[in-house]
């Protein structure tokens, strides 16, 4: 009999782990596209990426059902071509563009306005029944959920309204546009009224200073003597005339004085004065003249017929003596009369010269008065134009009374909501949706990250140094009608799940060269389905023909007792070990081709029966009666004696389940199974999801069960 603690004996085709042909591929070359890793990735983390999606779908619409509904709505107005002329004055394209935005700004900060909000809050009878605070609150709530924004480059502007109820948001909405649409016209006949009557009132006052200072002005030139009639002063125009006339005067008295010396001078040089200018020119001289000239033909003709004494002769001389007499006389009245009309002349300028001097100095006064005389016309004309300003503009606002026109039209009135802005309900899904899936794959991608269980062999092999011998599926991914692995091995010996376990036979055979009579199953922490895989291994060796006993070595859990349902039995494997009752291997083995040697329930644990001599002595013995011994040996990682029963085996497997035992609890227990002692046959992938392991490496054979499970059936 070979002893329990005697390794499997070295031989070139065991000195190491047995090669496999894949080692020889070459790597494929990389020459085309392939997205099966990540297809692959996605499938494997479908379920998290589902989950998370749902999660945050349903919370969409949680949100969306329970959030307060917001309804908005929406009013179109137009700005008329009144409002445009001003975008119109601009000549060039560029500056019609700025003044139109500054315009649209304008008019969306009148809609957004408070006044405006006030109106619309009057027009609707918001307000009744309100007192101060309260009236205010709807006041701020209707500036703040009320917006405009202009639609394109036109002239249009949409006004929103947004409100918890869809028929209040329509009718505010409305109400805006209404409001904004007669804004301007009232604005208008407002400002026009109000323009009207300041005008109005400083037209009057402006007359009355105008009035008041021209007066000032006049009153000025009268107190002053600055009357006018033609532009200059009274006085001025008096100088003016005084001398000219003094010129003239002056002119008229050499004139007169030259005629009275002329005479003179000739009457002096023993003129008779009839060659006297004036006396020459007069008519009476001239009829004298005549008389004289009368007489003395009269005198000639009588003293040629009479005598001296000759009474008609002196009487002809008599009157000839009186016309000269007469004619002297007259001369002497001429004379006096040029020395008359010299003193008069004189006279005459001798007073237009006082007066002129008088004005001279008059003329002086009012040049120092002119001072103030310019300051009060200064401020009498400015006086007046403004008063004449105000007065054309007070005619203007007369007659563009009633021309007024409105600002904006309404196009289209605010129809009711029939779906609430916020939550936005499809939205709210379509953001759940885009949200959910991208913190699906950043789930995934995650849960990819930190992931240290095993998926594939290749992972196991890396993650542990040890030869991967085979892959036993997961019952219900197989065969989903079996609850129970025992039930599954006995009803569907032909199936996948069975055909794995013979699987692991042959790969354990081939490992060990067919030097496996003892085999030792254990895993690295609990509920790795150990138990079932010793259970069914026993269960295949001996449905081969292989008297196969099953030693269940689990002291804290005795698993495959309870597995079995066998913890009632009459007497286990403690009380053989500690010698409290016998076996009769004779009739076990001659009987039966598949026997169990199970724990009883017991409160002490006696591992030193396990690692002690009386083990060795019982495998001894069992060795040489059973084809096979299975050890259902405890995890390695929490109980110590494992490696020292592992060392018993001709052939120790771990079990490691499929996407849950972490690489690092892996490596842990094989530190603890020594090379030297312990014959690590190979791990063993359990539990595998025959559905899911698709999603994974394709050099696995399980990676094709889809193709070959018809085989089983």
């Amino acid at each position: 009999m070979t002893e329990s603690n005697q390794l499997v004996p070295v031989t070139p085709a065991s000195a190491g782990p047995p090669s496999t042909r894949h080692e020889t591929f070459l790597p494929a070359t990389a020459d085309r596209l392939d997205l099966t890793e990540s297809v692959a990735f996605f499938r494997r983390r479908f379920t998290l990426i589902l989950g998370v999606l749902a999660l945050c779908l349903i919370a969409g619409l949680a949100y969306a059902m329970l959030a307060p509904k917001i309804y908005t709505a929406k009013a179109t107005v137009m700005l008329t071509d009144n409002a445009a002329e001003k975008i119109r004055a601009a000549d060039r394209p560029e500056s019609r563009q700025v003044l139109s935005n500054e315009l649209v700004d304008t008019q969306v900060e009148i809609i957004t306005s408070r006044t405006m909000a006030e109106r619309v809050a009057g027009a609707l009878g918001m307000g009744r029944g309100l007192n101060s605070d309260a009236l205010r609150n709807v006041i701020d709530e209707l500036e703040r959920e009320v917006s405009a924004e202009r639609t394109g480059n036109s002239y249009a502007l949409a006004i929103s309204y947004s409100a918890t109820e869809a028929e209040a948001s329509a009718t505010i909405a409305n109400e805006f546009a209404r409001q904004f649409a007669g804004w301007e016209l009232r604005s208008n006949k407002e400002n026009h009224a109000e323009s009207l009557t300041l005008v109005q009132q400083r037209l009057g006052e402006l007359r009355a200073q105008a009035q008041a200072d021209t007066t000032a002005l006049q009153q000025y030139r009268i107190a002053n003597n600055l009357l006018s009639t033609s532009g200059a002063s009274l006085t001025e125009q008096e100088i003016s005339n005084y001398n000219q006339e003094v010129a003239g005067a002056r002119a008229a008295a050499a004139e007169d004085e030259a005629r009275l010396q002329t005479a003179l001078a000739q009457l002096r040089s023993g003129s008779s004065g009839d060659d006297v200018g004036e006396a020459l020119g007069s008519t009476v001289i001239s009829s004298l003249r005549a008389q004289e000239a009368e007489a003395a033909g009269e005198v000639a003709n009588l003293g040629s017929k009479y005598g001296a004494n000759h009474p008609q002769l002196i009487q002809a001389q008599s009157r000839l003596v009186e016309v000269r007499a007469q004619i002297q006389a007259e001369i002497g009245r001429v004379i006096s009369n040029l020395r008359a009309k010299r003193d008069v002349s004189q006279q005459r300028m001798a007073s237009l010269s006082g007066s002129l001097a008088s004005a001279r100095g008059q003329l002086t006064q009012n040049n120092s008065a002119m001072v103030g005389l310019s300051d009060l016309e200064r401020a009498a004309g400015a006086s007046q134009g403004i008063y004449e300003a105000y007065l054309n503009r007070y005619k203007e606002l007369l007659a563009a009374e009633g021309s007024e026109r409105p600002n904006a039209k309404i196009l289209t009135l605010a129809s009711v909501p029939a779906w609430p802005e916020s939550p936005n309900i499809p939205m709210t899904i379509i953001l759940s949706l885009v949200v959910g899936l991208g913190l699906g794959v950043i789930a995934a991608y995650i849960a990819e990250a930190i992931f240290h269980g095993v998926s594939t062999p290749d992972e196991l092999e890396r993650a542990s140094g040890g030869n991967y011998l085979t892959s036993i599926p997961l019952l219900k991914s197989v065969e989903p009608k079996i609850r129970h692995a025992v039930t599954a091995m006995q009803h569907s010996p032909n199936s996948g799940f069975a055909e794995s376990f013979r699987a692991l036979d042959t790969a354990i055979s081939q490992a060990t060269h067919g030097r496996n009579q003892v085999i030792a199953i254990t895993s690295a922490l609990p509920d790795e389905g150990k138990t079932v895989v010793s259970c069914c291994l026993s269960y295949v060796l001996a449905q081969s023909g292989k008297k196969t006993i099953l030693i269940d070595c689990d002291l804290r859990r005795a698993g495959m007792s309870r597995l079995l349902d066998m913890r009632e039995h009459d007497h286990g494997l403690i009380e053989y070990l500690d010698g409290k009752t016998d076996i009769n291997f004779d009739d076990l083995s001659d009987q039966r081709i598949f026997c169990v040697l199970p724990l009883r329930p017991s409160n002490e644990q006696p591992d030193h029966l396990l690692t002690g001599d009386a083990f060795i002595r019982l495998l001894d013995e069992l060795r040489t009666r059973f084809d096979h011994i299975i050890l259902d040996l405890p995890p390695v990682l929490p109980i110590a004696s494992t490696p020292i029963l592992a060392s018993r085996a001709d052939a120790t497997v771990m079990t490691t389940r499929w996407r849950k035992t972490s690489r690092f609890a892996l490596r842990a227990a094989l530190k603890r199974l020594p090379a030297d002692q312990v014959n690590l046959v190979g791990l063993a992938l359990n539990q595998v999801d025959m559905r899911r392991r698709a999603y994974f490496e394709r050099g696995d054979p399980s990676f094709y069960y889809k193709q070959y499970r018809d085989y089983y059936s």
